[in-house]
């Protein structure tokens, strides 16, 4: 319990907002495990059309992503986020009214939009919260994030194990709950106004010589240096899914290690985000060191595909040995992975428009995680180990190209947005009357 109260801030509104995070997670986690088991078991409906419903909602959220992320600068980022947990508190609610295929593509369209509003307005929350602490609380809320999806999926299980109608609507009431006290819990946060967008020179034929224009609105896609770590970074978001589709599949079909150690590796894994995350996170602070950790990052997954390749037609001892040292090395991965794209989506972005620049890179990761069921189960494990290799070499490929990326960033930024993390308006803990509508 020490080791857990010691991933949340000591008080004040940094810890106000990991904790609204790691309630919502726990809602999370709870229903990740039993959406498609309740509408193909308690529902009834044919597992083909709740693969299509799921697959279709998250493409259509795709495109929100920028436009939702756009709207938290312009109205600031808490309402957007508030109004988000809304919705996703209404999504739990709605479980129970699902009937036939088009209410259920109607209600994962509202998931999916929802998220795609959540992401980029909890991202730009989190810059007004953190100020110059930004990074190293990304860090501890990841972390708790983890720990929060562990315990949801625990409280889940019961439900799976009960297994009757009334035990899964509970569940989906309960993460109803979850996101309502989440959302509840930010109105404790200050409602941080919109910040002014800088004015730029540009050249004018007039006889004044030069007018002041304001920045441009899409500044986040005319931003090269960030344009090509969202594409890099999205494309290495693929690793998120290896534990989550290769892994199960790879152990229970292609090796003679026991079924149960899939359970060994999520738990592994787990284990592994929640004490390393924060230590490891919080020496990647700058751009730089945000590159640096992608190299990691890419070395250490090609190294873990590796060890997870060489399982096939060994004993099962060994199997599982091999599996425990792949795991080590592809959370190591994943660890340096997320820890550098924290140091790019908050080193790179002006604070004024943080909400369309975190918008523009979930755009590019949930597109990678959409293709890469086709990628990791059509390509990688049907060449068997050549497949785990050919992947690895991939994620090295990209991670490699990391230090590069951060060094064109670095050279790019205006001065004004190396010195700028807003840190006057987390001096106050609580709103005011004015500011907060509760």
């Amino acid at each position: 319990m020490a080791f857990v109260k010691s991933l949340f801030p000591e008080s004040g509104i940094e810890r106000t907002y990991v904790t609204s995070t790691f309630i919502g997670t726990i809602g999370a986690g709870i229903l990740l495990p039993i959406s498609i088991l309740y509408f193909t078991r308690i529902v009834g409906l044919p597992a083909a059309e709740v693969g299509l419903a799921f697959t279709v909602s998250g493409l259509l959220a795709i495109p929100a992503s920028i436009p939702a992320g756009a709207l938290a600068d312009r109205v600031g980022p808490r309402r957007v986020m508030t109004a988000a947990l809304a919705a996703l508190g209404v999504v739990g609610v709605a479980y129970l009214f699902v009937q036939n295929f088009w209410t259920l593509l109607a209600v994962q369209t509202l998931m999916g939009f929802s998220l795609a509003a959540y992401f980029p307005s909890a991202g730009a929350l989190l810059r007004r919260v953190g100020g110059e602490r930004t990074v190293t609380i990304r860090s501890q809320t990841r972390a708790v994030t983890n720990l929060g999806v562990a315990l949801g999926s625990l409280i889940a299980g019961i439900g799976i194990e009960i297994g009757t109608p009334t035990a899964y609507r509970i569940l989906a009431v309960t993460f109803s709950a979850a996101q309502v006290t989440a959302l509840l819990l930010l109105f404790r946060l200050p409602n941080y106004q919109p910040l002014p967008r800088p004015s730029q020179d540009a050249p004018h034929t007039g006889e004044t010589g030069t007018v002041t224009t304001p920045a441009p609105k899409r500044i986040a896609l005319r931003d090269k240096a960030f344009v090509a770590y969202a594409l890099v970074g999205g494309a290495m978001a693929v690793q998120n899914m290896i534990m989550e589709i290769m892994v199960p599949v790879w152990i229970v079909g292609h090796t003679h290690a026991p079924a149960w150690s899939v359970t060994v590796a999520f738990v592994l894994n787990t284990a592994l985000v929640v004490l390393l995350q924060v230590r490891l996170g919080d020496k990647i602070q700058t751009i730089t060191d945000g590159g640096t950790a992608l190299r990691r990052a890419g070395i250490a997954l090609l190294l873990g595909c590796a060890a997870l390749s060489l399982m096939a037609d060994l004993p099962a001892w060994a199997a599982l040995l091999l599996l425990i040292v792949g795991m080590v090395l592809l959370t190591l991965g994943e660890i340096w992975y997320v820890s550098g794209t924290f140091a790019f989506e908050y080193g790179l972005p002006p604070a004024y428009a943080q909400g369309q620049y975190q918008g523009f890179s979930s755009s590019a990761s949930a597109a990678a995680k959409a293709v890469a069921p086709a990628l990791l189960l059509g390509l990688a494990l049907s060449h068997g180990r050549i497949g785990w290799l050919a992947l690895g070499a991939l994620l090295l490929l990209l991670g490699l190209t990391g230090p590069a990326i951060a060094g064109w960033g670095v050279r790019t930024r205006p001065a004004t947005t190396t010195t700028e993390p807003v840190t006057a308006e987390t001096s106050t803990p609580t709103p005011s009357p004015a500011d907060d509508p509760v």
